[in-house]
């Protein structure tokens, strides 16, 4: 269950590295459907965000499950479930902060720095999980 864990918390954190690169699409590919005065229709904007909402949502589920293998091995590691439990907190603030930036465009900015925590946290967690395996180091409790 152990490596369960560790696997799934990688996933996780390259899941969210293939989140942020269509988040870039998306903005390019605006850019791209644009014409040349710069007009562009909201559906093209949406459209080329399409792939980033699916995985963001895909995203969340698996951190449910993240938590489901946390509470399965928190006897092993208890940290895993704090952790587990930042990251799914996080990725639902970040699901409230897309509807809020599409309210009011400046809390667009909060978005992208949340999903840089996320990507932190998430890969931290990951990167404790290996160094553990490996034995370079124990989680803190």
């Amino acid at each position: 269950m152990n490596s369960a864990f560790r696997i799934w918390a990688s996933l996780v954190s390259l899941a969210i590295i293939v989140q942020v690169g269509l988040a870039a699409y998306g903005a390019f590919n605006a850019v791209d459907k644009s014409d040349d005065k710069g007009a562009i229709g909201k559906n093209a904007v949406s459209n080329g965000f399409d792939a980033h909402t699916v995985l963001g949502y895909a995203i969340v589920a698996a951190a449910i499950v993240l938590i489901v293998l946390a509470v399965a091995t928190r006897r092993a590691a208890p940290s895993r479930l704090r952790w587990s439990g930042l990251v799914l907190g996080l990725l639902v603030v970040q699901i409230l902060l897309a509807a809020a930036g599409d309210a009011a465009a400046w809390l667009g900015i909060l978005h992208g720095m949340n999903a840089l925590a996320i990507a932190g946290f998430a890969g931290s967690l990951a990167g404790r999980e290996w160094a553990a395996f490996r034995g370079a180091t124990r989680p803190a409790p």
